[in-house]
């Protein structure tokens, strides 16, 4: 994502701290376990043909005396009850919200289902500040349910799933609000249909880990028990890993080298491998692009050649020892284009040239793996308008890719209800799957080296602290948000650098073994190198 040295230049230009990230570097209060891949739906027997259920009132366009909503049960503080205009797609919505502390739930049984997976899904808005708001489907003793987070600024819709299995032909719908004073959660359009929706890819790039290995990098299951990362993170239910590669990086890691090695790790364990190609020798972000050293001269024609040969043959080495590449990303954060100035996207705008080097990137993967997806990552994925531009001006040249990649971070990307907004948009608008592909929060606003953190107390969300549980319920509505993609075309998410651990000589400069680094807040292993709870999010999918 955005590195240290992009932070650097916008320090100087803006006077304000942005990011090092995966490029170049309310009270708390813990739901039950969300059983969320809309991609994984059970074959039903003949005898139990899955359909959609038929609601009472899901719209909430019909009142009772009263104005509460016909079809549907409330409980608690009922006088926090509401139905208002503006819903979702119709004239009215159904808001819980009081001016004292209310505790209210609405509810509504469904009988009559054949046994099976059923997602519930619905359309929400939320003032935050609420102690505790969810959706929750309820089907025998088991409850699934996903936590309603904060939709201000705009107050904006989004949609959230919840996935539970019938097995005795019924379930409960809850839409509850534990409020504070004039705080209100808006529902509308709930539905309950076939099929269970989960995340495909809970993934972390940990392309830190071999240095901090190398340099004496510990990492520790929750008992404080040492052991291989990986196998800890797999443990926690990891089954895709992300790793950037350079052309001639001047520490000798994050090299060919290094990816064939760590791929052979990640086979053994089960996990997944997306190659995230910078094509530069050093971290490559929106605030550079530089071309690396042995690239500088060539024209081109030989810059395209050279980018083909370079993705090719790492590629192609991958699948010669048994590793092919499942997903491969042509650019990291390519807002500004790549391989300045050949492929820059407004200094000046070189459009045509850029889709040239994205096809033959693109090329060079199929020709070498067909079967591996290709990836085209830009930053600000709370930035609707930008991806309009961006992709738009792509599409003009025909340019193929396969998925589209987003980095989020919450400080510098927008609101969670920015991020669905624009997901939502450029799934429909492109016909393409899309994954969060970089993330993180912190754990601590405190350093654990000499080197000032990214990621500053000045910087948090509301609602979400930097502690191990405002990570961890960070992470849980990030994973929600990306659940909720409709049509089940939000894929999954990547932690980023989830492994950058402060290891002396692994820091953010590779000219530099002793700088420090500015991300150890925001790894998922603390300070004591013990896994962080955040990472169980994962076993949530």
């Amino acid at each position: 994502m955005t590195n240290f040295n992009a932070w650097l230049t916008r320090v100087a230009i803006v006077g304000i701290l942005v990011s090092i990230v995966g490029c170049a570097p309310s009270t708390s209060v813990v739901e039950a376990p969300i059983e969320t891949e809309v991609r994984v739906t059970e074959a039903p027997t003949q005898a139990q043909v899955l359909e959609a259920a038929v609601l009472v009132n899901a719209g909430f366009e019909e009142d009772e005396a009263g104005g509460v909503p016909s079809g549907w049960t409330n409980t608690g503080d009922t006088s926090a009850v509401l139905l208002e205009e503006n819903g979702y797609s119709g004239d009215l919505r159904l808001t819980h919200k009081e001016s004292g502390t209310y505790t209210v739930e609405t509810s509504q049984v469904i009988s009559g289902l054949a046994n099976g997976w059923y997602t519930l899904g619905a359309w929400v808005r939320s003032s935050g500040k609420q102690v505790e708001a969810y959706l929750a489907l309820k089907c025998g003793d088991v409850v699934k349910r996903v936590n309603i987070p904060a939709t201000a600024p705009g107050y904006r819709w989004i949609r959230l799933v919840v996935s539970n299995q019938v097995t005795d032909g019924q379930c409960t719908l809850s839409l509850y609000t534990f409020g504070t004073p004039d705080s209100w959660t808006s529902f509308d359009d709930i539905e309950l249909t076939p099929g269970q929706t989960a995340l495909s890819i809970l993934g972390a790039d940990i392309s830190s880990l071999h240095k901090s290995e190398d340099k004496g990098g510990v990492y520790k299951y929750s008992d404080g028990t040492a052991a291989d990362a990986l196998q800890i993170m797999k443990d926690n239910g990891l089954n895709y890993a992300r790793l950037r590669v350079w052309v001639d990086p001047a520490d000798g890691y994050h090299n060919q080298a290094e990816i064939l090695t760590m791929a052979a790790r990640f086979k053994s364990l089960g996990i997944k491998l997306l190659v995230d190609f910078h094509y530069s020798d050093n971290w490559a972000d929106p605030g550079k692009q530089f071309k690396p050293a042995a690239w500088e001269d060539l024209d081109f024609e030989r810059l395209k050649q050279a980018l083909y040969d370079h993705t090719f043959e790492l590629c192609s080495r991958l699948v010669e020892q048994g590793t092919p590449p499942d997903m491969i990303q042509v650019g990291n954060e390519i807002n500004s284009g790549m391989l300045w100035p050949d492929g820059h996207t407004w200094d000046p705008p070189q459009w045509e040239n850029l889709a040239q080097l994205l096809t033959t990137g693109y090329n060079a993967v199929k020709d070498c793996s067909p079967e591996t997806k290709v990836m085209l990552h830009l930053a600000e994925g709370g930035d609707n308008e930008l991806f309009h531009w961006w992709f738009d001006n792509l599409a003009r040249y025909d340019v193929p890719f396969d998925v589209i990649g987003v980095s989020y971070y919450p400080f510098w990307h927008g609101t969670l209800a920015e991020l669905q907004g624009n997901v939502n948009d450029i799934t429909l608008r492109y016909d393409k799957d899309v994954v969060v592909v970089e993330f993180a929060y912190p754990f601590s606003v405190s350093e654990d080296d000499s080197l000032a953190n990214i990621a500053n107390r000045r910087m948090g969300t509301e609602g979400y602290l930097f502690t191990p549980d405002g990570q961890r319920r960070m992470l849980r509505d990030v994973m929600a948000i990306v659940r909720g993609v409709p049509n089940g075309r939000g894929l999954g998410v990547f932690y980023w650098d989830a492994t950058w651990t402060a290891v002396p000589g692994n820091g953010w400069d590779i000219n530099d073994p002793n700088s420090g680094n500015a991300w150890e807040n925001q790894a998922l292993f603390d300070y004591d190198d013990i896994v962080l709870p955040a990472f169980s999010e994962y076993l949530n999918p």
